[in-house]
């Protein structure tokens, strides 16, 4: 029996999958608004490219049965939608808090106690960062809201002023941006939470809380044999912006985690950081998210503000592979409407961006000079498509680096394979057991991408021996 490229046998899926297509994917959290065969054939209609889980939250019951409700709703479909697993990493939070929550005033004191014994104390269950923390670092809480310096600092605790008072509530995040905690990821629930992600064989795993690129390997060999999900590292400490190239070389994709990144970092120069992380990414041929608050005030409301369209707009602008969801799919009241919201932004913005396309330097590897020469031949002749044989997630995405205007068409024999790149900016993934050049012409033409007689430029190898793809023609497509 032929697979399916979800993972399942066949669902009645059309041979050419009916499909309209953009350059910028979308990643949708699930969560409770997107449970529901309902719910989740809305948001693969409506163009969700990868189900995000978030393993911070849910049971393991609750994980497999969306995981595998987004696989069939997908191969009824008849395309690939990719699972992205986010393990909790090492979080700091407050403990409980009698009552429930407290108010802290402007330049009150509090002590942070691994046990909080009296009034003033405020609960942290974290000898690791307790005995980190330093005179005069900087604490934050509640998101950012609730700023603390540290003016006296031992092992079991720390003496504290408040500098920007606010609530705090029982399991409330704590930021110390000025710490480096080395050694940290993966934690021991990550270690629990990646056997499962492998065990459900999802296709990219998310790293929380990267600090360094050892992170990345310290997850990775916790992942064994061929088939292994792809680690995406996510980008929301301010020692991960200092070390940014290493992360970069050493992960399969990125996130711009906008959520800590905006409490670890200057909130005035989130902006610019994220278009710095996508702007390396983009060079070191990374696949890159850009996440939260996208459409923020759908959560309750049908529209969202200008400023969140204008936000979307400027993440795809700046370079973005996929842009995603989070509250807004998992617990919002209008996951399908959000999303649909979501594709028209991508749509109409995708429609204004100019080629990508630029010469390589000097000295490169020839894959990638061949690469950057198919997107330059795809424009200069108004070629329909690139088409090429997706030997790994790597070697396309290096090819969607230059962001051809032509769709990306990847044929491939590799369920997990055109899983993984439904992630990748242009990429069409297309599967088959033989896949070839006829079967992206008839996608083309099925979908209004291209009419029979059209020029496309099909990338391959001139040998079986060899790696990279090195030879480059121009076809005709037919149906």
């Amino acid at each position: 029996m032929i697979r399916s490229l979800n993972g399942h046998a066949p669902c009645g899926a059309p041979k050419v999958p009916r499909a309209r297509w953009t350059h910028t994917k979308i990643v949708c959290t699930l969560g409770p608004a997107s449970d529901g065969a309902e719910a989740l054939n809305g948001l693969v209609e409506a163009g969700m490219d990868v189900a995000r889980v978030n393993l911070s939250h849910g049971t393991p019951d609750e994980h497999v049965r969306r995981i595998r409700a987004v696989r069939e709703a997908a191969d009824a479909a008849g395309r690939p939608v990719a699972v992205l697993a986010d393990l909790p990493g090492p979080k700091w939070r407050l403990g409980a808090i009698a009552g429930g929550a407290r108010e802290l005033a402007d330049g009150e004191r509090v002590r942070l106690a691994a046990q909080a014994d009296a009034a003033r104390e405020l609960p942290v269950p974290h000898p690791d960062l307790l005995a980190a923390l330093q005179p005069r670092a900087r604490i934050y809480m509640a998101d950012g809201a609730v700023k603390l310096s540290v003016e006296d600092a031992r092992d079991s605790h720390s003496d504290c002023v408040v500098l920007a008072g606010g609530i705090v509530r029982s399991g409330s995040g704590i930021n110390a941006p000025e710490l480096s905690l080395p050694g940290l990821v993966p934690t021991e629930q990550d270690r629990r939470c990646i056997a499962f992600a492998a065990s459900q064989s999802v296709d990219w795993i998310g790293v929380s809380f990267v600090q360094e690129a050892a992170d990345l390997d310290r997850v990775r060999a916790c992942l064994l044999g061929a088939g292994a999900p792809l680690l995406m590292a996510k980008i929301e400490k301010r020692r991960a912006l200092e070390v940014l190239d290493a992360i970069l070389q050493t992960a399969d994709a990125v996130m711009v985690a906008r959520g800590d990144l905006g409490v670890e970092t200057e909130l005035a120069e989130v902006p610019l950081v994220q278009k710095r992380i996508i702007a390396a990414a983009n060079a070191r041929a990374r696949p890159v998210v850009t996440a939260t608050q996208m459409l923020e005030s759908m959560v309750e409301r049908e529209r969202p503000t200008r400023a969140e369209v204008s936000d979307i707009a400027n993440a795809v602008l700046d370079g973005s592979d996929a842009v995603m969801l989070s509250a807004e799919s998992a617990i919002g009241r209008h996951p399908v409407l959000a999303t649909q919201m979501l594709r028209r932004v991508i749509e109409a913005t995708d429609a204004q961006r100019g080629s990508g396309v630029a010469v390589p330097q000097t000295g490169v590897p020839a894959s990638e000079a061949v690469s950057a020469a198919a997107c330059q031949l795809a424009e200069r002749l108004g070629a329909r498509a690139i088409i090429a044989r997706a030997e790994s997630v790597s070697h396309t995405a290096a090819l969607a680096r230059f962001r051809p205007r032509a769709p990306i068409v990847a044929l491939s024999d590799d369920p997990a394979i055109c899983r993984a790149l439904a992630l990748v900016r242009g990429v069409v993934p297309l599967y088959s057991a033989s896949p070839d050049v006829a079967m992206a012409g008839e996608w083309l033409c099925a979908n209004g991408l291209a009419r029979p007689g059209e020029p496309a430029i099909v990338v391959s190898r001139s040998t079986d021996t060899g790696e990279d793809a090195d030879t480059l023609r121009v076809v005709r497509l037919r149906t």
